[in-house]
């Protein structure tokens, strides 16, 4: 009896184990996807328009943008895949809210450091 218990507890020790490093993997994979969006976001400023740069900035969160470019997605990944091809297909899909998060903290943040500049 205290093997068979042994036993069970080693799996699940294994199981935990395993469950936490996957919870790990995931979450690195999400900071990843934020990182990317961010540097994505860099390189999109620089070949969008005064208005889109406004448009991206006035909506009030990255879950409109999410919702903006779901009705507009095959525009708005047909253009970011121009310009960053790997990294918007790598998130096309998966981890897509913290691609976007990363992406619009970081054309907030251009924005901010340039619009001064932008509307005299």
């Amino acid at each position: 009896m205290k093997k068979v218990v042994e036993k069970l507890r080693a799996e699940k020790a294994s199981i935990e184990l395993k469950k936490a490093e996957m919870q790990g993997r995931q979450s690195e994979e999400i900071e990843e996807a934020y990182r990317t969006g961010m540097r994505v976001a860099a390189k999109w400023i620089r070949g969008a328009s005064y208005q889109e740069v406004k448009d991206v900035v006035k909506r009030p969160n990255a879950r409109h943008d999410a919702d903006y470019f779901s009705f507009m997605r095959s525009i708005y990944f047909t253009s970011l895949e121009k310009i960053c091809p790997e990294e918007s297909k790598q998130f096309k899909w998966i981890y897509n809210e913290a691609f976007l998060n990363g992406w619009r903290e970081e054309v907030n943040n251009i924005w901010e450091s340039i619009k001064d500049e932008v509307n005299r």
